[in-house]
């Protein structure tokens, strides 16, 4: 029994002798297959043993996340070798805000400028976007960048441009008439302003054009020197009537044999409408021209419609003139009479 017993015992130690350094070998080699990774994220630093043969294997296999906008100093799709030293880079998270508005959050990766925010800004916008700071600046975690849309608008302003009144003094009118010859028009200017918005409160106006579209034209107001039986130019421009007239024409004088009238009589060289006459006064038939109208009668000069005739009917004038012999020379002759103001 004794003997059966050691050879039990001698049996197992045997097994164990050839078992354990078996187990050892099979450990060492399984110690052998896997990769060792030095993960370096931030301020931590951690090593790994892992069967993983790829970064982004490894990276599930050690159940680490990563971030849209993390940076990896390896690709997911690089391969390990033993003592590889990985790092990443975390993402920053920031905040932005347009024109006012409540900020939105947005992540970026590590070491982006302000400038490329911008520009990202205005692609998704298509609008205009300004910053008031340093573009170049690197975005922090936890910034807030505060952009302003901007736009131009274009105003455009028409402005009247005054006209000045000529005062032509002229001998083709009679003294104490006015007549505006030339009525007066506003000019127009046009005033073109671009008006620079930023996030909608008007920043700056800035005059961008100015345009003559049409010249004032000035208003000229003939005022009348002609003295009665002043000779005038029929055919000047400032020369103004109403109608010209084909007149049967006499003369008279303010004698007795013109008149009737001697110069004791209180009514010597008094007209039917009380005015004295002199050169210039003519009689006329009321009812044709009425009295008081002014009038240019061919080679006499400015007259005005002061006296009536018995003998002065329809289409027919006398003429005042100082000397008897004068009257006569003159005759009987057809004349043109220019009608110098507006008869009713």
């Amino acid at each position: 029994m004794k003997s059966i017993k050691a050879i039990l015992v001698l049996t197992l130690a045997v097994i164990a002798v050839i078992v354990f350094p078996l187990g050892v070998i099979n450990f060492i080699a399984a110690e052998s297959a896997l990769t060792q990774v030095v993960w370096h994220d931030g301020n931590e630093t951690h090593e790994f043993l892992v069967g993983a043969d790829t970064v982004g294997g490894f990276l599930h296999e050690a159940g680490i996340s990563t971030g849209t906008a993390d940076r990896l100093s390896h690709a997911p799709d690089a391969l390990l070798w033993d003592g590889i030293e990985i790092t990443i880079e975390r993402e920053i998270e920031y905040y932005v805000q347009l024109d006012g508005e409540v900020p939105t959050r947005r992540v970026s990766p590590p070491g982006t400028t302000i400038a490329e925010v911008h520009r990202q800004l205005q692609q998704e916008t298509s609008t205009p976007l300004v910053f008031d700071g340093d573009m170049y600046a690197v975005v922090q975690n936890g910034d807030n960048l505060s952009f302003g849309s901007w736009r131009t608008r274009y105003e455009l302003e028409l402005i009247p441009l005054p006209y000045e009144t000529i005062l032509n003094h002229t001998n083709s009118v009679s003294r104490g008439r006015e007549h505006l010859r030339v009525v007066g028009e506003y000019g127009e200017k046009a005033i073109t302003t671009s008006v620079l918005y930023i996030a909608g409160v008007e920043d700056r106006r800035e005059i961008r054009s100015t345009e003559i579209l049409a010249e004032p034209i000035n208003a000229i107001l003939d005022i009348g020197t002609g003295w009665l039986g002043a000779l005038a130019d029929v055919n000047a421009p400032d020369f103004h009537y109403v109608r010209r007239v084909r007149m049967e024409a006499t003369a008279y004088t303010a004698g007795y044999c013109c008149t009737g009238k001697h110069p004791d009589d209180p009514w010597y060289g008094i007209t039917a409408s009380g005015r004295r006459v002199e050169h210039g006064i003519v009689a006329v038939d009321r009812n044709i021209i009425p009295l008081g109208t002014r009038l240019y009668v061919e080679n006499y000069g400015f007259a005005i419609a002061a006296d009536v005739g018995g003998a002065i009917r329809g289409y027919k004038i006398d003429l005042f003139m100082y000397d008897l012999a004068d009257a006569l020379r003159f005759g009987r002759r057809h004349i043109y009479v220019w009608i110098l103001d507006e008869i009713v």
